[in-house]
């Protein structure tokens, strides 16, 4: 008995000394404490911000586009004495990058910038709390959508046509580009190494009715599944692997392939909606309708922003991002930069440009970024299986 009683005294000796609390329990409160303590749940006036900004002196941002640089320098401008430094960073390196120098105990950011199209960040990031969420309700009053994120825009994957031969996308059903019509014609890049093409193969597996729905629309016959075809969806990468699609290193090779001028006989393109602007700079005959596809375009690529955990500069962060937004009623001169052809608004105040479709009239999947995040690493190997 004397036995029994050590061993119940010793294991609750033990639950007292270790299981109270996990380390990563006790880490998430320290991060909560610092956000509050930095006034990330409060709501401050921009005026407020930017004396206590003043005092902070400077601000650096990783980001993954370069009109972010436009924004800054308007920002110093209008908010002299406090610098702010711009880091151009590749989507498929921001992510990994921070999260090492996090590790390391490097705190030099403020403010990242970047795009959710796999859900990688929704799964690894933000639950560990090293990535805060900045939405005042000044700003996002109005916003309904994207409430995990501090959503900025939101860009598309779009199919781009030649304007010198089209009037308009020369096919509504991404089934047409498994028939001999687009043999070898079509522009696509590798979802390896592309995760944005990843995300929206991905979220045909959670559309795959709707896929074969569209299948049967267009052929006048239901799909008939391979024993190697698990559903519509999959049946598709096949199908269209097996139609000798280009395969391109990245969006400016695709517009540059369609967008020739004196082809009689181009491609298609599935490429960033954001290069429109570059294609109307450029003077490449390019054109697109992504309301014309009847299934689906593909899905939103969210461009969102968030505060550092024990970022250095946290008043300048947030009065940064309220700037970026446009301010208190959305019309401000830092959202200004991002107003272009290819990019719309996730805020109602702020405007988006003339050219663009309402997104109203676009048929998108929502995406599921937890089931993306679950079956991508699946999709992309029956990608590379049926490529090689």
């Amino acid at each position: 008995m004397k036995i029994q009683k050590i061993f119940v005294v010793l294991l609750a000796f033990l639950l007292i000394l270790f299981g109270c609390t996990k380390p990563s329990d006790d880490n998430g409160g320290k991060k909560d404490d610092w956000a509050t303590a930095n006034g990330l749940y409060e709501d401050e006036a921009m005026d407020v911000l930017y004396e206590k900004a003043k005092q902070e002196g400077s601000l650096v941002i990783y980001t993954i586009s370069s009109r972010t640089q436009k924004v800054a320098n308007a920002f110093m401008e209008d908010y002299p004495g406090i610098n702010v430094e711009v880091k151009d960073i590749s989507a498929s390196e921001l992510k990994t990058q921070y999260q090492t120098e996090y590790e390391s105990g490097v705190r030099n950011v403020d403010i990242l910038h970047s795009k959710e199209v796999t859900g990688d960040y929704i799964a690894e990031v933000f639950p560990e709390k090293i990535l805060h969420n900045y939405r005042p309700d000044s700003i996002f009053k109005n916003t309904t959508t994207y409430k995990d994120y501090t959503p900025l825009l939101m860009e598309l994957n779009i199919w781009f046509y030649n304007t010198e031969v089209y009037d308009t996308c020369p096919f509504t059903s991404w089934w047409a580009l498994t028939t001999e019509e687009w043999t070898g014609k079509v522009v696509f890049q590798d979802p390896v190494s592309n995760v944005a093409y990843a995300g929206c193969l991905t979220a045909m597996l959670d559309h795959a009715d709707e896929m074969a729905a569209d299948y049967k629309e267009y052929f006048g016959k239901e799909i008939e599944l391979a024993a190697d075809e698990p559903n519509a969806a999959y049946a598709f990468i096949k199908r269209f692997l097996a139609n000798k699609p280009i395969i391109a290193k990245g969006s400016d090779e695709v517009i540059e392939l369609v967008g020739a001028k004196g082809q009689t006989n181009p491609p298609v393109g599935y490429a960033s909606s954001v290069k429109l602007r570059k294609a109307q700079e450029s003077g490449y005959a390019v054109g697109a309708t992504p309301e014309t596809m009847k299934v689906s375009t593909g899905i939103p690529a969210l461009n969102f922003i968030a505060i550092a955990d024990e970022c250095p500069h946290p008043n300048a962060a947030k009065l940064f991002i309220k700037y970026w937004l446009g301010g208190e009623d959305g019309q401000g001169r830092g959202y200004s930069f991002l107003v272009s052809a290819g990019t719309w608004a996730v805020r109602p105040e702020n405007p988006t440009a003339k050219e663009n479709v309402d997104l109203s009239e676009i048929k998108l999947w929502e995406p599921d970024f937890n089931s993306i995040y679950k079956n991508i690493g699946d999709v992309t190997d029956y990608w590379t299986k049926y490529r090689n």
